[in-house]
């Protein structure tokens, strides 16, 4: 880590063939990330009433709008790039408050960097403050389809009634009679999966300052299950050792219903860092 600067805006400090990679906002303070995108540009801090970007030089040539455009289709061009993202602004969390940009957002000159920070300024501050002592962490809930369609068995007078009229019926309706409750299983196990994820959210939400739900990550299956719940929580520091145990609590307590959280964090604040009218 080394000494942070404040840039001088001066005529011909950005040549134009290079432009300035921003990774986030930060306050100004001693430390920033020794390395940028390309492992060799330094990051510095360019100042403007009282808030920093924490940018690097890069070629318009790979970070351009049309050859950014192009290298994001590289999966190991934008692998390394994005690990490198991710490395700068983690540094930057350890050190304090951070409004993490958007991979890819780059400036053509760092009068342009100063034009946004001196518009939102005032917005900018109360953002970092706000997230002092704050971390965002994500929470997932997985459902187990087989593990799931057991538990509405349990107890569901509908369920129990359709299964004795499938034992009893005569064989030429045992077929219709089958296929009607595997019908209602099947609702009946959407149902519980909607109950045990509002149950979920209600449970961990008085430790929580905000949450944002992500409805596009549903669906998506893994070996753990498949993702019904996709949630970024804002946590005051002291709540997140409470929040952890309130999610394992909620699992022991549910071990039988084929549903599981998983928390990971912290997270730099994407979800919680306001939007800009970034003229990059």
């Amino acid at each position: 880590m080394r000494a942070a600067r404040e840039v001088p805006d001066v005529s011909g400090a950005s040549p134009p063939a290079h432009g300035w990679y921003v990774y986030a906002l930060v306050l100004p303070g001693d430390l920033v990330p020794p390395e940028g995108m390309d492992g060799k540009s330094p990051v510095t801090l360019l100042v403007c009433r009282g808030i920093g970007a924490a940018a690097s030089v890069v070629p318009l040539a790979e970070f351009g709008s049309e050859p950014l455009r192009r290298n994001l289709q590289d999966v190991g061009w934008l692998e390394e790039k994005v690990r490198r993202h991710e490395r700068v602004v983690a540094a930057l969390l350890a050190r304090g408050p951070v409004l993490p940009l958007r991979f890819g957002t780059v400036f053509l000159g760092i009068e342009r960097v100063r034009a946004v920070l001196a518009r939102n300024a005032r917005t900018l501050r109360e953002a970092l403050r706000y997230l002092a002592d704050k971390e965002e962490w994500g929470l997932k809930g997985f459902s187990h389809r087989a593990s799931l369609r057991t538990a509405p068995l349990r107890g569901d007078p509908a369920l129990l009634a359709q299964g004795a009229a499938e034992t009893e019926a005569l064989p030429g309706h045992r077929f219709f009679a089958r296929r009607k409750a595997e019908e209602l299983l099947a609702a009946r196990s959407l149902e519980r999966e909607v109950e045990l994820a509002d149950d979920a959210v209600a449970a961990v939400a008085p430790r929580v300052v905000r949450l944002v739900r992500n409805p596009a990550a549903a669906g998506f299956a893994s070996e753990g299950g498949r993702l019904v719940l996709s949630l970024a929580c804002l946590l005051e520091r002291r709540e997140v050792e409470p929040f952890l145990e309130e999610v394992e609590r909620w699992n022991r307590d549910h071990r039988r219903d084929g549903f599981r959280l998983t928390a990971s964090g912290p997270w730099p604040p994407y979800h919680f860092t306001p939007g800009l009218p970034v003229d990059a």
